[in-house]
């Protein structure tokens, strides 16, 4: 068995006070009338108790060795107990706690620990072997992070270097993200030849925020420190930005309902074509991924069965499954941790690691909205939302948010799905006439709810429209006219559709297939879900646990449907405020309303003259007309 220096150090010690002879540690000589080391205890024992002492100790680091460590405990503790002022009293309480950190008792071998630490001087080899014994039980303790700064704090002339301490170090960065990695390396001292490791591990958490400039320098760092082959590969690959290397290729699993209707293998196909934009965009060779289509048949039971298989197989990820009842049951099924990315579930459980879906509730939308309408002076709201989906939640986060921002939610009004009729609806909102009516309502309702809003005439009360996602849809603006939608303001993940990441998912798609992309938004929702992953695993990390970590690293990055970071369990989008003016989507600033529009008066029929005055009001406008007075058309 390979031991750590730490533990190697103590077993020569105890080894040269049974033969008579100096340990490297300085621990002194079996003549009782020699110069003494340093012990537990004061006190000059004799020459036959320091034997037996060393008798014990050597006993108890053979059954140490042996893996026999009740045995080990029994003599060690009766040195520790019985021998306190014997030369090897010292070396007998190392032991002790190295029991101690093994069995994962933290308490004890901390307190062990740190007694060594006020006794030997700092210049004393058994220092490392303390450092070690405390990082050992802390890591048997989840605590990842004090292990790593236990041993970093080593002035650097006294850091382990390789074998178990490094191997140590390596095992628990992988379990740090990158906020704790950041604070470990600012609290150790400058120079350790472990810290290699935890500047890669930290430069891999960069690259996955979207800090391209921080991962470069830290990479760069550990270059500079003349790290092993292994990590100097692994540098070099950060700062050239290329895929990390990995001991193995990445495996994905696709569940996808791959036969069963007709409508759901069209679906399907959609979400398929945009997972394979994703993948032939990432640059991995044939040889670094592995990528399995799986077929759910579109039914739950066979879905949680597939995604069984995959973990099986060893998968580091997967892609889907579609339906809210298949990732609900993958979810209740209580599997080992493994990411799934589902692309169009809308219902995801409140605690479901490592589970997510680009079509789940977005808290950046309502938020969004209701912090820029407290910006503009907007004070009074009435809401209205679907009984169903996101709906509801959309508008709960939009409420809190608002009225915590000092404005007032006159009414909640819900409808039921299926519903086409809004006439008490728009008459609740004609007899309060608040500043605004909030509209978080899925995109198949906008065409009822914006004509209803438009017959009504709530544009000629001075009523602002606001909606969330579903307004921005490039299909609903489509195909729902003007009239209805001028001066809708919505918080949107995508206020413009020239984004880098919209631009790299059309030229991936259409230099796939070789043809034009006519709806983009089922092939953008797999392209995503596909492209986030292969995130993660692009930076060498490989196994279902490492890849659910990094994962939830990932921010800003720049997909096909937004800016996408993944934060407290949930997929967001960064979102900006729009307004729809001529079908179009136009940015507002910071601070920018929607002005009031006007439509000029008609001429008196009788006497042609015009009427004074701006005209009727005739909803908003995004920006005002150039040349003209604002709002007039």
């Amino acid at each position: 068995m390979t031991r750590p220096r730490w533990a190697l150090s103590l077993t020569v010690a105890a080894s040269c006070v049974v033969a008579s002879c100096v340990s490297v540690g300085g621990v002194g000589t079996s003549e009782p009338d020699g110069p003494r080391g340093i012990t537990l205890v004061e006190g000059t024992p004799s020459a036959e108790i320091e034997r037996e002492a060393a008798g014990l100790l050597e006993q108890a680091t053979t059954a140490f060795d042996a893996e026999r460590l009740e045995q080990a405990r029994l003599a060690v503790t009766r040195v520790v107990d019985e021998y306190p002022a014997t030369q090897v009293s010292v070396d007998a309480l190392l032991l002790l706690a190295r029991l101690d950190a093994r069995e994962a008792r933290v308490d004890e071998a901390t307190a062990h620990a740190e007694r060594l630490a006020r006794l030997l001087p700092p210049t004393d080899d058994r220092q490392t072997a303390v450092a070690g014994v405390r990082a050992q039980a802390l890591a048997a303790a989840d605590r990842p992070a004090e292990a790593v700064g236990v041993l970093l704090a080593l002035p650097p002339e006294r850091a382990p270097q390789g074998g178990e301490a490094e191997a140590l170090v390596r095992s628990v960065v992988d379990r740090l993200d990158g906020e704790t990695l950041g604070r470990v390396l600012q609290e150790a001292p400058l120079g350790s030849p472990l810290a290699v490791p935890v500047m890669l591990a930290y430069a891999t958490r960069l690259e996955l925020a979207g800090d391209r400039d921080g991962a470069v320098g830290y990479a760069q760092a550990a270059l500079d420190a003349d790290p092993g082959p292994t990590d100097e590969a692994l540098a070099r690959a950060l700062v050239e930005g290329r895929a990390l290397p990995a001991d193995r290729p990445a495996r994905i699993a696709v569940v996808l309902p791959l036969t069963g209707s007709p409508l759901l293998q069209e679906f399907a196909q959609e979400i398929r074509d945009g997972v394979d934009a994703a993948i032939a965009r990432s640059g991995f060779e044939e040889a670094e991924i592995e990528v399995e289509y799986l077929d759910d048949q579109g039914d739950p039971d066979r879905a949680l069965a597939v995604v069984r298989e995959a973990l099986d197989a060893g998968v580091d990820g997967v892609i889907g499954p579609l339906q809210d009842e298949s990732v609900l049951r993958v979810v209740d099924a209580g599997l080992p941790e493994v990411t799934v990315i589902s692309p169009t579930a809308v219902e995801l459980p409140a605690e479901a690691p490592s589970v997510y879906s680009l079509a789940s509730v977005d808290p950046g939308a309502p938020l969004a909205l209701a912090s820029w309408a407290s910006g503009v002076g907007i004070r009074q709201v009435v809401v209205l939302h679907s009984t169903e989906g996101p709906s509801s939640e959309e508008a709960r986060l939009f409420g809190d948010v608002f009225q915590a921002e000092g404005g007032s939610v006159l009414r909640v009004l819900t409808y039921d799905p299926g519903d086409t009729f809004f006439r008490d609806v728009m008459r609740v909102v004609q007899g309060l006439r608040p500043d605004a009516l909030v509209l978080p309502i899925p995109r198949d309702d906008v065409q009822a709810i914006a004509s209803q809003a438009a017959f009504y005439a709530l544009d000629t009360l001075g009523v602002q429209l606001m909606g969330t996602a579903a307004w921005g849809d490039a299909a609903v603006r489509e195909s729902v006219s003007n009239r209805y939608t001028e001066g809708v303001v919505m918080a949107t993940p995508r206020v413009e559709l020239d984004g880098d990441g919209y631009r790299a998912f059309v030229e991936a798609y259409e230099g796939l297939f070789q043809r034009s992309l006519v709806d983009p938004s089922l092939p953008a929702a797999g392209y995503d879900a596909a492209a986030l992953l292969l995130r993660a695993v692009r930076m060498g990390t490989r196994g279902a646990e490492q890849v659910a970590l990094a994962v939830r690293e990932i921010r800003g990055f720049a997909g096909a449907t937004g800016t996408l970071s993944v934060q407290d369990g949930r997929m967001l989008r960064e979102h900006g405020i729009g307004c729809i003016q001529e079908g179009a989507l136009v940015a507002l600033e910071a601070g920018q309303r929607p002005v009031p529009a006007y439509r000029a008066y008609a001429p008196n029929p009788r006497t042609g003259r015009v009427p004074e005055g701006r005209g009727r009001a005739d909803g908003f406008r995004c920006v005002p007309d150039a040349g003209n007075d604002p709002g007039i058309r």
